[in-house]
Protein backbone atom coordinates (compact mmCIF):
# COMPACT_ATOMS: atom_id res chain seq x y z
CA UNK A 1 0.00 0.00 0.00
CA UNK A 2 1.14 3.47 -1.06
CA UNK A 3 0.89 4.81 2.33
CA UNK A 4 2.74 2.19 4.27
CA UNK A 5 5.58 2.40 1.69
CA UNK A 6 5.61 6.15 2.30
CA UNK A 7 5.57 5.54 6.00
CA UNK A 8 8.65 3.28 5.50
CA UNK A 9 10.63 5.66 3.86
CA UNK A 10 9.80 8.68 6.01
CA UNK A 11 11.29 6.23 9.16
CA UNK A 12 14.17 6.08 7.65
CA UNK A 13 14.61 9.21 7.05
CA UNK A 14 13.99 10.34 10.03
CA UNK A 15 16.63 7.68 11.57
CA UNK A 16 18.95 8.82 9.37
CA UNK A 17 18.82 12.14 10.78
CA UNK A 18 18.98 11.29 14.53
CA UNK A 19 21.23 8.90 14.43
CA UNK A 20 22.00 5.36 15.16
CA UNK A 21 24.42 5.81 17.93
CA UNK A 22 22.45 7.79 20.05
CA UNK A 23 18.70 7.97 21.63
CA UNK A 24 18.88 11.52 22.10
CA UNK A 25 16.59 13.61 19.24
CA UNK A 26 18.75 16.47 17.73
CA UNK A 27 16.25 18.25 15.49
CA UNK A 28 16.75 22.40 16.19
CA UNK A 29 13.46 23.70 17.04
CA UNK A 30 15.04 26.70 16.39
CA UNK A 31 16.11 26.13 13.19
CA UNK A 32 12.78 24.30 12.22
CA UNK A 33 10.69 27.91 13.14
CA UNK A 34 12.95 29.34 10.27
CA UNK A 35 11.46 27.36 7.64
CA UNK A 36 9.26 29.04 5.34
CA UNK A 37 5.57 28.98 5.08
CA UNK A 38 6.33 28.24 1.53
CA UNK A 39 8.18 24.97 2.41
CA UNK A 40 5.74 24.01 4.97
CA UNK A 41 2.73 24.44 2.89
CA UNK A 42 4.69 22.82 -0.45
CA UNK A 43 5.13 19.88 2.05
CA UNK A 44 1.66 19.77 2.88
CA UNK A 45 0.35 19.86 -0.45
CA UNK A 46 2.58 17.11 -1.97
CA UNK A 47 1.79 13.76 -3.26
CA UNK A 48 2.92 12.31 -0.52
CA UNK A 49 0.32 13.90 1.52
CA UNK A 50 -3.38 12.96 1.38
CA UNK A 51 -5.61 15.40 1.17
CA UNK A 52 -8.80 15.96 3.00
CA UNK A 53 -11.38 17.65 1.74
CA UNK A 54 -12.47 19.55 5.66
CA UNK A 55 -15.45 19.16 7.55
CA UNK A 56 -18.63 18.11 5.50
CA UNK A 57 -22.06 20.38 5.47
CA UNK A 58 -24.48 17.38 4.43
CA UNK A 59 -24.97 14.49 6.38
CA UNK A 60 -24.95 11.08 4.98
CA UNK A 61 -28.14 9.31 4.39
CA UNK A 62 -27.16 6.63 7.31
CA UNK A 63 -26.83 9.38 9.27
CA UNK A 64 -29.92 11.66 8.51
CA UNK A 65 -32.17 8.36 9.23
CA UNK A 66 -30.86 7.09 12.22
CA UNK A 67 -30.41 10.70 14.07
CA UNK A 68 -33.33 12.26 12.55
CA UNK A 69 -35.43 11.94 15.82
CA UNK A 70 -32.66 13.32 18.35
CA UNK A 71 -33.12 16.56 19.43
CA UNK A 72 -29.91 19.37 18.85
CA UNK A 73 -29.37 18.94 23.14
CA UNK A 74 -29.14 15.29 22.45
CA UNK A 75 -26.72 15.18 19.40
CA UNK A 76 -24.45 18.21 21.75
CA UNK A 77 -24.25 16.18 24.84
CA UNK A 78 -22.86 12.96 22.54
CA UNK A 79 -19.54 15.11 22.00
CA UNK A 80 -18.55 16.40 25.17
CA UNK A 81 -16.26 14.31 27.55
CA UNK A 82 -16.22 15.49 30.89
CA UNK A 83 -14.59 14.11 33.97
CA UNK A 84 -14.89 12.56 37.25
CA UNK A 85 -12.78 12.12 40.58
CA UNK A 86 -11.02 8.76 40.72
CA UNK A 87 -12.38 8.71 44.51
CA UNK A 88 -16.13 9.63 44.17
CA UNK A 89 -17.14 8.29 40.22
CA UNK A 90 -20.88 8.10 40.98
CA UNK A 91 -20.56 11.72 40.52
CA UNK A 92 -20.91 10.74 36.80
CA UNK A 93 -24.64 9.22 37.19
CA UNK A 94 -25.96 12.83 36.35
CA UNK A 95 -23.36 13.35 33.60
CA UNK A 96 -24.68 9.94 31.88
CA UNK A 97 -28.17 11.04 32.79
CA UNK A 98 -27.52 14.28 30.64
CA UNK A 99 -26.44 11.51 27.44
CA UNK A 100 -22.42 13.15 27.41
CA UNK A 101 -20.24 11.22 25.40
CA UNK A 102 -17.92 10.26 27.66
CA UNK A 103 -16.11 10.64 31.34
CA UNK A 104 -12.53 10.77 32.20
CA UNK A 105 -11.58 9.68 35.34
CA UNK A 106 -9.22 12.02 36.86
CA UNK A 107 -6.90 12.02 40.36
CA UNK A 108 -6.09 9.20 42.22
CA UNK A 109 -7.14 7.36 45.29
CA UNK A 110 -9.82 4.82 43.95
CA UNK A 111 -11.35 2.86 45.82
CA UNK A 112 -12.24 -1.09 45.36
CA UNK A 113 -15.94 -0.41 44.85
CA UNK A 114 -14.91 1.85 41.41
CA UNK A 115 -16.37 -1.78 39.19
CA UNK A 116 -19.43 -1.11 40.80
CA UNK A 117 -20.10 2.81 41.01
CA UNK A 118 -19.16 3.05 37.35
CA UNK A 119 -21.63 0.04 36.01
CA UNK A 120 -24.00 2.37 38.15
CA UNK A 121 -23.08 5.33 36.15
CA UNK A 122 -23.35 2.82 32.66
CA UNK A 123 -26.70 1.74 33.94
CA UNK A 124 -27.77 5.68 34.47
CA UNK A 125 -27.66 6.61 30.51
CA UNK A 126 -30.67 6.83 28.87
CA UNK A 127 -31.88 5.38 25.43
CA UNK A 128 -29.26 2.33 25.78
CA UNK A 129 -26.76 4.68 24.63
CA UNK A 130 -24.16 4.29 27.08
CA UNK A 131 -20.59 7.06 27.58
CA UNK A 132 -17.25 6.10 27.24
CA UNK A 133 -15.62 5.56 30.28
CA UNK A 134 -11.95 6.68 29.73
CA UNK A 135 -8.89 6.87 32.16
CA UNK A 136 -4.96 7.95 31.91
CA UNK A 137 -3.15 4.74 32.14
CA UNK A 138 0.33 5.42 30.89
CA UNK A 139 2.77 4.25 33.58
CA UNK A 140 4.65 5.81 36.17
CA UNK A 141 3.70 9.62 37.23
CA UNK A 142 0.40 9.23 34.89
CA UNK A 143 -2.01 6.29 35.62
CA UNK A 144 -5.11 6.73 38.16
CA UNK A 145 -5.81 3.10 38.65
CA UNK A 146 -2.75 2.01 39.85
CA UNK A 147 -4.38 1.54 42.90
CA UNK A 148 -7.34 -1.06 42.29
CA UNK A 149 -4.67 -2.72 38.87
CA UNK A 150 -1.27 -2.43 39.76
CA UNK A 151 1.39 -0.11 38.92
CA UNK A 152 2.73 0.12 35.26
CA UNK A 153 6.60 1.33 34.76
CA UNK A 154 6.77 4.49 33.30
CA UNK A 155 6.63 4.77 29.21
CA UNK A 156 10.55 5.90 29.61
CA UNK A 157 11.04 2.19 31.13
CA UNK A 158 8.24 0.36 29.13
CA UNK A 159 10.64 1.86 25.92
CA UNK A 160 13.67 -0.53 26.85
CA UNK A 161 11.53 -3.54 26.44
CA UNK A 162 10.64 -6.01 24.01
CA UNK A 163 7.28 -4.87 22.02
CA UNK A 164 6.02 -8.41 22.81
CA UNK A 165 6.78 -7.75 26.72
CA UNK A 166 4.62 -4.46 25.88
CA UNK A 167 1.87 -5.73 24.12
CA UNK A 168 1.26 -8.74 26.63
CA UNK A 169 1.26 -5.96 29.56
CA UNK A 170 -1.05 -4.39 27.84
CA UNK A 171 -3.37 -7.14 27.46
CA UNK A 172 -3.17 -8.06 30.73
CA UNK A 173 -3.71 -4.44 32.12
CA UNK A 174 -6.34 -3.68 29.72
CA UNK A 175 -8.64 -6.97 30.32
CA UNK A 176 -8.41 -6.00 34.44
CA UNK A 177 -9.53 -2.31 32.95
CA UNK A 178 -12.55 -3.95 31.24
CA UNK A 179 -13.63 -5.70 34.32
CA UNK A 180 -14.04 -2.21 36.02
CA UNK A 181 -16.10 -1.33 33.22
CA UNK A 182 -13.16 1.07 32.09
CA UNK A 183 -13.96 1.17 27.56
CA UNK A 184 -11.00 3.73 26.62
CA UNK A 185 -7.51 4.39 27.66
CA UNK A 186 -5.94 8.04 27.01
CA UNK A 187 -2.94 6.59 25.87
CA UNK A 188 -0.49 5.71 24.77
CA UNK A 189 1.76 8.47 24.46
CA UNK A 190 3.72 9.10 20.86
CA UNK A 191 5.31 11.55 21.70
CA UNK A 192 9.12 11.49 21.61
CA UNK A 193 11.78 12.14 24.41
CA UNK A 194 13.01 15.67 23.91
CA UNK A 195 15.31 16.08 26.97
CA UNK A 196 14.76 18.57 29.02
CA UNK A 197 10.89 19.31 27.70
CA UNK A 198 7.69 18.89 29.63
CA UNK A 199 6.95 15.23 28.58
CA UNK A 200 10.22 14.42 29.04
CA UNK A 201 10.64 15.80 32.73
CA UNK A 202 7.67 13.71 33.82
CA UNK A 203 9.07 10.11 31.61
CA UNK A 204 6.19 10.34 29.64
CA UNK A 205 7.45 9.07 26.43
CA UNK A 206 9.07 5.53 25.25
CA UNK A 207 11.95 6.84 23.25
CA UNK A 208 13.45 10.21 21.18
CA UNK A 209 13.67 7.40 18.01
CA UNK A 210 10.53 7.92 15.88
CA UNK A 211 10.58 3.97 15.60
CA UNK A 212 11.13 2.91 19.15
CA UNK A 213 8.11 5.09 19.99
CA UNK A 214 6.15 3.77 16.88
CA UNK A 215 6.66 -0.21 17.79
CA UNK A 216 5.71 0.33 21.44
CA UNK A 217 2.80 2.57 20.42
CA UNK A 218 1.49 -0.27 18.03
CA UNK A 219 2.00 -3.05 20.66
CA UNK A 220 -0.15 -1.03 23.41
CA UNK A 221 -2.71 -0.29 20.62
CA UNK A 222 -2.86 -3.85 19.88
CA UNK A 223 -2.86 -5.41 23.41
CA UNK A 224 -5.61 -3.26 24.43
CA UNK A 225 -7.42 -4.38 21.66
CA UNK A 226 -6.97 -8.18 22.00
CA UNK A 227 -8.60 -6.66 25.59
CA UNK A 228 -11.43 -5.16 24.14
CA UNK A 229 -10.29 -1.63 25.67
CA UNK A 230 -10.24 1.43 23.08
CA UNK A 231 -6.77 2.76 22.58
CA UNK A 232 -5.95 6.70 22.09
CA UNK A 233 -3.07 7.99 20.51
CA UNK A 234 -1.83 11.27 21.72
CA UNK A 235 -0.69 13.81 21.60
CA UNK A 236 -0.73 14.81 17.82
CA UNK A 237 1.26 16.30 16.32
CA UNK A 238 3.45 15.58 18.78
CA UNK A 239 4.15 17.25 22.48
CA UNK A 240 8.08 15.84 22.72
CA UNK A 241 9.44 19.84 21.99
CA UNK A 242 6.44 21.84 23.68
CA UNK A 243 5.87 23.22 26.84
CA UNK A 244 3.27 22.46 29.42
CA UNK A 245 0.38 23.07 27.80
CA UNK A 246 -1.79 23.29 31.53
CA UNK A 247 -0.25 26.74 32.15
CA UNK A 248 -0.01 28.70 28.56
CA UNK A 249 0.13 28.59 25.09
CA UNK A 250 2.81 25.69 23.57
CA UNK A 251 4.60 25.83 20.10
CA UNK A 252 6.27 22.75 18.74
CA UNK A 253 8.55 22.18 15.38
CA UNK A 254 7.40 23.17 11.70
CA UNK A 255 5.12 20.78 9.92
CA UNK A 256 8.09 19.98 7.86
CA UNK A 257 9.97 18.93 10.26
CA UNK A 258 7.02 16.65 12.58
CA UNK A 259 6.18 14.99 9.55
CA UNK A 260 10.19 13.81 9.45
CA UNK A 261 10.25 12.99 12.90
CA UNK A 262 7.20 13.26 15.77
CA UNK A 263 4.52 12.64 13.34
CA UNK A 264 6.05 9.04 12.27
CA UNK A 265 4.76 6.80 15.72
CA UNK A 266 1.20 8.70 15.13
CA UNK A 267 0.88 7.49 11.50
CA UNK A 268 2.29 3.97 12.29
CA UNK A 269 -0.56 4.08 14.78
CA UNK A 270 -2.95 5.08 12.12
CA UNK A 271 -2.17 2.13 10.25
CA UNK A 272 -2.72 -0.26 12.90
CA UNK A 273 -5.96 1.18 13.32
CA UNK A 274 -5.93 3.03 16.69
CA UNK A 275 -9.65 3.85 17.37
CA UNK A 276 -9.24 7.29 18.46
CA UNK A 277 -6.35 10.15 18.56
CA UNK A 278 -6.14 12.97 20.78
CA UNK A 279 -5.16 16.29 19.73
CA UNK A 280 -2.77 18.81 21.43
CA UNK A 281 -2.92 22.65 22.17
CA UNK A 282 0.01 22.86 19.82
CA UNK A 283 0.94 25.78 17.42
CA UNK A 284 3.24 24.42 14.32
CA UNK A 285 4.32 26.65 11.50
CA UNK A 286 2.69 25.47 8.05
CA UNK A 287 0.11 23.43 10.21
CA UNK A 288 -1.87 25.37 13.18
CA UNK A 289 -1.00 29.33 12.03
CA UNK A 290 1.22 31.33 14.84
CA UNK A 291 -2.05 32.07 17.26
CA UNK A 292 -3.85 28.86 16.97
CA UNK A 293 -3.45 25.44 19.04
CA UNK A 294 -3.66 22.22 16.78
CA UNK A 295 -6.92 21.28 18.52
CA UNK A 296 -9.02 24.40 17.78
CA UNK A 297 -7.51 24.23 14.47
CA UNK A 298 -9.33 23.72 10.93
CA UNK A 299 -6.26 23.08 9.02
CA UNK A 300 -4.69 21.21 11.25
CA UNK A 301 -7.74 19.02 11.89
CA UNK A 302 -8.35 18.29 8.53
CA UNK A 303 -4.90 17.48 7.76
CA UNK A 304 -5.46 14.91 10.63
CA UNK A 305 -8.63 13.59 8.73
CA UNK A 306 -6.74 13.17 5.72
CA UNK A 307 -4.54 11.09 7.81
CA UNK A 308 -6.80 8.70 9.60
CA UNK A 309 -9.76 8.45 7.22
CA UNK A 310 -13.09 8.35 8.15
CA UNK A 311 -13.18 6.08 11.02
CA UNK A 312 -10.78 7.05 13.48
CA UNK A 313 -12.39 8.90 16.35
CA UNK A 314 -10.86 12.72 17.13
CA UNK A 315 -10.83 13.95 20.60
CA UNK A 316 -9.14 17.42 22.02
CA UNK A 317 -6.80 17.09 24.98
CA UNK A 318 -8.40 19.04 27.95
CA UNK A 319 -10.18 22.19 26.99
CA UNK A 320 -9.65 23.43 30.50
CA UNK A 321 -5.93 23.96 29.98
CA UNK A 322 -4.66 27.69 29.72
CA UNK A 323 -3.01 26.78 25.78
CA UNK A 324 -7.30 26.89 25.00
CA UNK A 325 -8.43 29.19 27.15
CA UNK A 326 -6.24 31.66 28.86
CA UNK A 327 -3.73 31.95 25.83
CA UNK A 328 -6.96 32.39 23.19
CA UNK A 329 -8.63 34.73 25.52
CA UNK A 330 -11.96 32.04 25.57
CA UNK A 331 -13.46 30.33 27.92
CA UNK A 332 -14.44 26.55 28.15
CA UNK A 333 -17.60 26.33 26.32
CA UNK A 334 -16.61 28.36 23.20
CA UNK A 335 -13.37 26.60 23.03
CA UNK A 336 -15.45 23.28 23.04
CA UNK A 337 -17.88 24.88 20.50
CA UNK A 338 -14.26 26.21 18.66
CA UNK A 339 -13.12 22.78 18.75
CA UNK A 340 -16.11 20.99 17.25
CA UNK A 341 -16.11 23.40 14.10
CA UNK A 342 -12.94 22.43 13.37
CA UNK A 343 -12.89 19.71 13.31
CA UNK A 344 -13.02 17.43 16.44
CA UNK A 345 -15.51 14.77 17.44
CA UNK A 346 -15.27 14.73 20.99
CA UNK A 347 -14.69 18.04 23.03
CA UNK A 348 -12.52 16.84 26.34
CA UNK A 349 -12.17 19.20 29.88
CA UNK A 350 -11.02 18.07 32.62
CA UNK A 351 -12.94 20.74 34.97
CA UNK A 352 -16.09 22.14 35.41
CA UNK A 353 -19.69 21.20 34.58
CA UNK A 354 -20.74 19.78 31.42
CA UNK A 355 -24.01 21.56 31.23
CA UNK A 356 -22.41 25.37 30.25
CA UNK A 357 -20.65 23.19 27.56
CA UNK A 358 -23.66 20.76 26.23
CA UNK A 359 -25.52 24.71 26.05
CA UNK A 360 -23.06 25.90 24.12
CA UNK A 361 -22.97 23.10 21.79
CA UNK A 362 -26.53 22.93 20.95
CA UNK A 363 -26.80 26.54 20.39
CA UNK A 364 -24.22 25.88 18.11
CA UNK A 365 -25.96 23.41 16.34
CA UNK A 366 -29.60 25.39 16.57
CA UNK A 367 -28.20 28.65 14.87
CA UNK A 368 -25.69 26.61 12.30
CA UNK A 369 -22.56 27.50 13.65
CA UNK A 370 -22.23 24.00 14.06
CA UNK A 371 -24.13 22.57 11.24
CA UNK A 372 -26.52 19.85 11.99
CA UNK A 373 -25.01 17.98 9.41
CA UNK A 374 -21.83 18.21 10.54
CA UNK A 375 -22.96 17.24 14.31
CA UNK A 376 -24.69 14.07 12.88
CA UNK A 377 -22.04 13.25 11.16
CA UNK A 378 -19.69 13.54 14.73
CA UNK A 379 -22.06 11.57 16.54
CA UNK A 380 -22.46 8.70 14.12
CA UNK A 381 -18.72 8.02 14.08
CA UNK A 382 -18.68 8.02 18.23
CA UNK A 383 -22.02 5.59 17.70
CA UNK A 384 -19.73 3.21 15.45
CA UNK A 385 -17.09 3.03 17.82
CA UNK A 386 -19.43 2.73 20.91
CA UNK A 387 -20.91 -0.32 19.09
CA UNK A 388 -17.36 -1.99 18.88
CA UNK A 389 -16.83 -1.41 22.84
CA UNK A 390 -20.84 -2.42 23.44
CA UNK A 391 -21.87 1.05 24.29
CA UNK A 392 -24.93 1.69 21.96
CA UNK A 393 -27.46 -0.81 20.68
CA UNK A 394 -26.83 -1.77 16.81
CA UNK A 395 -28.36 0.87 14.36
CA UNK A 396 -31.92 0.94 13.57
Amino acid sequence: MLHTLLLALVALAALGAIGCGSDQAVVDPAQAAGESIAATTALASSPSSVASPGPTTSASPAASSELAGWSNRRLAAQLVFCSVPATSPLAGKRYARMGVGGIVILGGGARSSIGGDLAAVLRAAPNGVKPFIASDEEGGQVQRLRDVVYPLPSARVQGTWSTSRTSATAKDYGARLRKLHVSVVFGPVADLDVPGKYMSSLDRCFSSRPDAVGRHVVAWVEGLRASRVLSTVKHWPGHGWASDTHSGAARVPSLSVLRRHDMVPFEQAFDARVPLVMVGHLRSKGLTGDETPASLSKSALAYLRGRTGDETVIITDSLSMAATTTAIGIKLPASAVRALRAGADLALFASGDPEPVIDAVTAAIKSGRLPRAQAEEKVLRVLELKRKAGLAPAAQ
